[in-house]
Parts: C-alpha cells; structure tokens; sequence
C-alpha cells in the first residue's frame, strides 16, 4: 500500500518536502527568526485566554497571541534541554512552525490550481514554485534592501501579521477549490465527482474546517478581510448571477449559511477590535481619519514593485482575459470579477483601518500581502488558464521558474526578517545571549534586582530595547527556567554594547 502511494505522489511528496527544506533553511540559517526586542520579549510569554476579549489590549488576536507563547514554551522545555542553545532553540521551532504553515499554504495553492484546470502535476508543482518565488520578487531590487511578502520587521510580527495571512489566504485557496469546480463544472467535466464534497464532509471535517475559520477570523484584522473579502465577493457573484423570488432568498440563504455566517462572525470581530484597548488607545473619530496620508505611503508602495513583476503580471493577465473572451470561458471571467472584486474591498479595507492605526502599516509588506496577494493568485491563475487552453504556453514555464528563482535566491534584495535598526541577525543572537549571561549570573550570585545593560536604542524609550520591558523580561525568563526567580530589572541603555557589536548610535 505504501509503496503504491508513494508511486502515485512521488513528485509531490519530493517537492513539498524540498519546499520545507528550503524554507526552513532560510528561516534557520540565511535570516534565523530572531527574538531581540521588547515586543517579543514580552509576547514569548504572555499567554490569553483563546476566546475574544473586549476587556483585552488586543481582543481578537487569539491565533497569534496564543501561537507564539506556546512556541516559546515547546522551545524553552522540549527543544532548549536536546539542542543546549536557548536563542536556536526557539529559532528552530518558530522557523519550523513557520515552514510547515507555508507549506501547507502551497498545497492548497497546488490543489487549487490542479483541480481547477486538471492540470499534469509536474505543470502544477511548476506553477507552485513560481507563486512562491513571486513572493520574494515582488520588491526585488539589485542597489538596495527591499521587502518579500513573507517577511516583516521582528518576531512579534511574524506570528501577528505574516501567519495570520497565511491563514488566511490557504483557507480562502481550500473554499475556493469548491466554488470554482462547481463553475468548471458548467463548461467542462473538471474533478465533476469532487462538485459539492464541501457541504456532503464529515462531523470530524466539518470541525476541522469550523476551527480554521476560528483561527483565521480571530488573528488580525489586518489579515482576515482576506477571508471576509473573498466570501463577500462570492456571495455578491451567487446573488447577481441567480433570479430571485421570495422563496429562492430563503433557498439562497440556507445554500449559503456557512458563507453568511462567516461575515457575521468577522463583523463581530470588528466590532471587538473596535471596543478594545489598543482602539481606543487611538482615538481617531471616523471623520479626521488620515484618508490621504494613508493613501500616498499606498501609492509609495505600489510605486516600489519590480519592473519586471510588473510586465510579468500584465503579459500573462491581458492574455488571459483576451483568450478568455475569445474561448468564451465562463469560470475565468467570474475569477477575474472575483480578483477586481476582492481587491477592491481590501484596498478600501486596509486604507480606513491603516488610517485608523497609523498610516505608514500600509507601507509594510506584511500588511499590504492582504492586498497583492490577489494579483499574485491572478497572475499564476491567468497563466494556468493559458496553459490549459493553449498547451504550447507550458513550454515557457521552467524558464518563468528559473528566471524568478534565480532572482529570488540571488539577488541581494532581502528585506532581513529580524532587522531591528538595522542590526544583523548576527548581532542580534550575540546581544540575546549577553543580556540572559547578565540576568543569569545575578540570579546565580542571589541578586534580587539588576541594572542590565543593553545597547543604546532611540531618543524616545531606547527602542528596540525599551526601558520598560524589565518586567516583560523577567517573566519570560523566568517561565522558560532560564532563572530561578523573577527579578526586578532596570535597563541601562550602554553605548560600549553598540560598539562591541556594531551598532549605530541614534543621532
């Protein structure tokens, strides 16, 4: 039985394990997912309860501040007494955690793209490779450090922007699978046994499938209009695209009760965030929003995607639509409307939420994934739809691969993805270990309180080591038995740490 799977999935099974290797490679030892400053310091330990809480700084962040605590609690106690290295340990298991979530993010981009197409699975594991290397090329540039849409600023970030998306957008990839075989189905025989398997699935299914959509609405608001913005465009299409009477909207709401449900669930995960600390913390009325300021670091950004990207994604999206249009192909037009659709809606989403926080997240490329990651699932959806109407189009694709893989493995754009003020990850590991060698030798000599050196931050609260994360620190070391008790620090920002490792001095 084993041997005769493995027969039939060899090619996906040695490349998806590949992917994971890489992955983790380049999470590991080319940019090691670093804690450093008191954002993660302080997240590594601090548990919620994994339900929404209007009384909470942040309510709605259940997935991402209970994920990264726990990684902090598998390192310190299962991973930090084999491996002997506190800062890998957790390095390791956060790269690994990471990896198997992309992973699992391109096989349902995989399956999607097969199945939609009944494509061959060597052109399909092609397709994959070149969704993911567009995701480092999307910023590429030779004369400076640019952005990757998997990467962000530190550790905190990564569990509480770049994994929510992720989410996010593989649980939108699975739905999507679904809708659009039943489209294929009107014109072609595509996977016609699989039609509506998503409404005919288990209890057991069903609960797995309910406990994603939990996870995916309650981890940032930032990242689920990624799901709300797909299932609001699907119902918008469904409705449009049927004659109603007063008996067909009953029928129409009870065919369309998960999807409905799941907007009503992120609309009270709206109205959540929008009663939570951090919101009223901000305290922006909805008519003094920032709306142009946030609309031009927008436009900065678009204005900063590769030249080639750009001619990449419009040869292969005007090509799809002229053929389409030729070939008269119902299941690409409702894609495409389903692209201006969703795109639209996240691009008024993210401008009213980014103004109501700080108009510069835009900016970031964490933020801005749940806006271009329709345009990357369009591009490679475009060129799928090619290659099946016009088989000759395949021909080209190991050379696409090649050429973006090459730019994305050798070019020098990397944003690093544990930058803090522009320290290596290097840097970042030496200074880690110097403050737990400080915090550990006080504990050993009975000390009770300790002024711990870190190296010179900002003007304003000496970030990336704040001089309020004393507290934070001692609790997190504390809780991974890294000292025998809590104890009462006082940072001292100490300018010969920057020289010792390198640090710029603020001006």
């Amino acid at each position: 039985m084993e041997n005769k799977y493995w027969k039939r999935h060899w090619q996906e099974i040695t490349f998806f394990t590949s992917i994971f290797v890489a992955v983790f490679s380049f999470f590991t030892v080319a940019h090691p997912l670093v804690p450093y400053d008191g954002d993660d310091w302080a997240n590594l330990s601090l548990m919620r309860k994994a339900v929404p809480l209007l009384s909470t700084y942040n309510p709605v962040k259940v997935l991402p501040e209970d994920l990264f605590p726990l990684v902090g609690i598998f390192s310190a106690n299962m991973i930090f007494p084999v491996l002997g290295d506190y800062i890998y340990s957790i390095i390791f298991v956060s790269a690994a955690v990471f990896s198997l979530l992309i992973c699992a993010y391109l096989y349902q981009f995989y399956q999607f793209i097969k199945t939609i197409f009944s494509l061959k699975t060597s052109v399909a594991i092609l397709l994959t490779a070149l969704f993911l290397s567009l995701h480092f090329v999307i910023f590429y540039s030779k004369n400076s450090v640019a952005a990757y849409l998997l990467g962000t600023y530190n550790l905190t970030c990564l569990y509480h922007y770049v994994i929510p998306a992720i989410v996010n957008i593989s649980l939108v990839l699975y739905l999507a699978r679904y809708d659009f075989m039943a489209l294929a189905f009107k014109e072609n025989s595509v996977a016609s046994c699989e039609h509506g398997m998503l409404f005919s699935r288990s209890i057991s299914s069903w609960s797995c499938l309910i406990f994603i959509v939990y996870l995916a609405i309650f981890s940032n608001i930032l990242a689920s209009i990624i799901l709300a913005s797909y299932v609001f465009s699907a119902l918008l299409l469904r409705f449009l695209q049927e004659q109603h009477t007063n008996q067909e909207y009953k029928i129409f709401v009870k065919d369309n009760l998960l999807y409905i449900g799941i907007l009503l669930v992120w609309l009270t995960s709206l109205f959540f965030e929008a009663h939570g600390g951090r919101a009223h913390d901000i305290g922006h009325s909805v008519f003094s929003l920032p709306i142009v300021e946030t609309g031009k670091y927008f436009l900065a950004i678009l204005a900063k995607m590769s030249k080639e990207f750009i001619c990449f994604a419009l040869l292969f999206i005007v090509g799809g639509i002229f053929v389409s249009y030729k070939k008269d192909s119902y299941v690409y037009r409702n894609f495409f409307k389903m692209y201006i659709l969703t795109s639209a809606i996240s691009c008024l989403y993210l401008l009213l939420i980014c103004a109501k926080a700080s108009p510069a997240y835009i900016g970031r490329s964490d933020v801005f994934i749940s806006f271009i990651i329709w345009t990357l699932l369009f591009i490679c959806f475009s060129l799928a739809y090619l290659i099946k109407r016009i088989s000759k189009v395949a021909i080209i694709l190991p050379i696409l691969v090649l050429y973006f893989a090459i730019e994305a493995i050798g070019g020098s754009g990397f944003q690093q993805n544990v930058i803090s003020n522009g320290i290596s990850e290097k840097e970042c590991i030496a200074v880690d270990r110097e403050i737990i060698q400080q915090l550990q030798e006080a504990d050993r000599n009975g000390e009770k309180e300790v002024v711990l050196r870190v190296p010179k931050g900002d003007n304003r609260d000496n970030w990336p080591h704040p001089l309020y994360m004393g507290n934070a620190l001692s609790r997190t070391m504390y809780k991974h038995g890294l000292i025998s008790k809590q104890l009462k620090i006082t940072i001292e920002p100490d300018l010969d740490m920057n020289k010792k490792y390198h640090i710029s001095i603020p001006k």
